[in-house]
């Protein structure tokens, strides 16, 4: 094993695999994809091998995402959406008829004012 800090290698390691499985990729379509082989693949995700500059510019355009990305720690956590709870959705409703009721009255009573 080279000499890369184990936490740079973790954290790409985690980072790829979590973004290649949210894109339904096995390692293997995901080297096919990337250019790389399989064993790479692995290697990378297992922590047991560094990378060049271009290796992670591969790996990241065939993952739809920037490079450095690939270095954040929790990135793929830091972009999940949390879902909606049913009450955050009452009230954005709410929200939303207010606004279209608000504007149709402003819109009525331009109407009025200049139509009649």
């Amino acid at each position: 094993m080279d000499n890369k800090p184990l936490e740079i290698r973790r954290i790409l390691a985690k980072n790829l695999k979590e973004q290649r499985k949210k894109l339904g990729y096995s390692q293997d379509k995901f080297a096919e994809i990337s250019g790389l082989s399989i064993q790479t693949i692995n290697d990378i995700e297992g922590g047991r091998k560094w990378i060049s500059d271009k290796t992670i510019t591969k790996l990241s355009a065939a993952l739809h995402i920037e490079c450095y990305q690939l270095l954040i720690p929790d990135f793929t956590n830091q972009n999940k959406k949390e879902p909606s709870s049913p009450k955050r959705l009452l009230e954005l409703m709410k929200k939303l008829k207010r606004n279209a009721v608000s504007q149709i009255d402003a819109h009525f009573t331009d109407y009025l004012k200049n139509g009649i």
